[in-house]
C-alpha cells in the first residue's frame, strides 16, 4: 500500500487541479452543444445538445425548449429535466423528462470523481448495461472527464416511465419485494460469473479487495469505521459492541471470498435507497458509481440484512438466501450449496457494515449523503444480523467452491 502521507500530497495536486478547472468554469460558464460536448453542470445543457443525444437516430426530431425541475444533492447533484420537442420529435415518442446526475462542485468531483466512481458508472452502462435484462433505468448519455472530473449522466427517469417508488429505511419490503430483490441480484451475478470477459474489455472492473484497500489508503475508512460504532452504540446490540475490536479484523478477513472464489460483477451499494419498484411490482436497482469485480454474497448480504425489519429478516433470511441459489443456479448453471452460501452470506455481513460506518463518520469535505435517521437504522439493522447469526465466527467454516451443473 502506498503511505497515508503521499495519499495526501495526490488528493491535494488534484484538488487544486480541479479547483482550477472550477475557477475557470465558472469564469467561462461554457455551454455544451454537440454530443461529443462534456457539460460540467447541468447549467451548460443546450437544446442543442440535448437534441444530439435524444433525438438521435430521429431525423427532424428536435428539442425546441427544457426546464429543470426538482432535484437533490448529495454524492451528485441529481436534477430532473422536462423536455419540449417539435412535432417530429413528438411523433417518435422520445422521453419528455430525463434524470440526472453530475458533479458541479469541488467537493463531489473530489468524491466521486476522483475516487473512479463516475468513471466506473459511465463504463457499466456503456459496457455492461446493454446486455442485462434486470430492472435498472436507461442510459441516454454518461461521460466523464479525467482531468477536471467533471462528470454527466443522463438517465431514464423511471418515475416517469414506469411509475417507480423509490424506498428508504421507511418503506416496508414485503415478501414478494424480498424476492424481487434477490432475483435481480442473481440474475445480475449469474450473467457475468467467472466470465472471461472480466480479464479482457471489462478489466477496468476494479477488484474488491482492492477498493476496500484503496478507501483505507485515500479517506482511511479503517479509523472510521472504530468511530463511528463508538458513535452508534445507542443503536447496536450489546453483544456486537463488546466484540467491536474485532470488527476490522473481520472487515480483513471477508476479503479472502473475494480472493479464492470465482468473481462477477457485484453493483456493491445495494442498500435499501438504491432500490425501486415499479408500478407493475418489479423490483429495480440504481446508482451503479461504486460497481466492482467480485463475490456475489457480498451484494447478498449488503441487500438483505439493509432492506428488511429486523423481525422479517429472522424469518425469511434463510429462504431468501436458498432461492438466490437456486435462481442463480437457473440462470447460470452454477450449483451453490446452501449450508455454504448461508456462511459466506454471514461473512459478509461486515463489508455492508463498512459503507454504514463510513456514512457516519467520514472525513469533514465529504458531504452528508444520507439522513442520520436511515444511516443509524441500517447500522442498527446490520449490526443486530451480525450479533444474530455469529457472524464473528463464520470464518471458522472452510470455504467449498461451487461447481458447475
Amino acid at each position: 500500500m502506498a503511505s497515508r502521507s503521499s495519499n495526501n500530497v495526490d488528493m491535494l495536486r488534484a484538488g487544486l487541479r480541479v479547483a482550477g478547472h472550477l475557477a475557470a468554469e465558472t469564469i467561462k460558464r461554457p455551454k455544451a452543444r454537440k454530443v461529443e460536448e462534456l457539460p460540467r453542470s447541468v447549467g451548460g445543457i443546450t437544446t442543442q445538445w440535448l437534441t444530439a443525444v435524444l433525438c438521435q437516430g430521429h431525423p427532424g426530431a428536435e428539442v425546441v425548449d427544457f426546464g429543470l425541475a426538482d432535484g437533490s444533492r448529495g454524492t451528485h447533484e441529481r436534477r430532473r429535466i422536462l423536455v419540449m420537442y417539435n412535432a417530429e420529435g413528438v411523433r417518435a415518442g422520445l422521453p419528455t423528462s430525463v434524470f440526472t446526475k453530475s458533479l458541479p462542485s469541488l467537493v463531489t468531483r473530489m468524491l466521486v470523481g476522483f475516487m473512479g466512481h463516475a468513471r466506473y458508472e459511465m463504463l457499466f452502462y456503456k459496457l455492461i448495461r446493454p446486455s442485462l435484462t434486470i430492472e435498472t433505468p436507461l442510459c441516454y448519455y454518461s461521460s466523464s472527464d479525467k482531468t477536471s472530473l467533471a462528470a454527466l449522466h443522463v438517465l431514464e427517469d423511471v418515475v416517469h416511465t414506469k411509475g417507480a417508488r423509490f424506498l428508504d429505511e421507511r418503506t416496508y419490503v414485503d415478501r414478494a419485494m424480498a424476492e424481487g430483490m434477490v432475483d435481480l441480484l442473481a440474475e445480475l451475478h449469474a450473467a457475468l460469473y467467472d466470465d472471461p470477459r472480466l480479464s479482457s474489455e471489462l478489466s477496468w472492473l476494479i477488484d474488491f479487495p482492492t477498493w476496500i484497500e484503496k478507501g483505507v489508503e485515500r479517506v482511511y475508512t479503517d479509523e472510521f469505521s472504530r468511530k463511528a460504532i463508538a458513535k452508534a452504540q445507542r443503536v447496536v446490540p450489546p453483544g456486537f459492541y463488546a466484540r467491536r475490536q474485532e470488527v476490522w479484523p473481520a472487515t480483513m478477513k471477508g476479503l479472502e471470498l473475494h480472493r479464492s472464489q470465482p468473481s462477477t460483477v457485484i453493483h456493491s451499494d445495494v442498500h435499501i435507497g438504491n432500490w425501486y419498484v415499479t408500478s407493475a411490482g418489479r423490483m429495480g436497482l440504481l446508482d451503479w458509481q461504486v460497481l466492482t469485480r467480485g463475490h456475489w454474497s457480498r451484494d447478498l448480504a449488503y441487500a438483505v440484512s439493509t432492506a428488511l425489519t429486523v423481525a422479517d429478516r429472522r424469518r425469511w433470511e434463510r429462504e431468501l438466501v436458498t432461492r438466490y441459489v437456486e435462481v442463480f443456479e437457473a440462470r447460470g448453471g452454477v450449483v451453490i450449496p446452501v449450508e455454504q452460501a448461508f456462511t459466506w452470506y454471514r461473512q459478509q455481513l461486515f463489508h455492508a457494515l463498512h459503507m454504514w460506518t463510513q456514512t457516519l463518520c467520514h472525513p469533514r469535505l465529504q458531504p452528508n449523503s444520507q439522513r442520520d435517521e436511515m444511516t443509524y437504522e441500517l447500522l442498527r439493522r446490520i449490526t443486530t444480523a451480525i450479533d444474530d447469526l455469529g457472524a464473528f465466527d463464520a470464518f471458522d467454516s472452510p470455504s467449498t467452491p461451487a461447481s458447475a451443473s
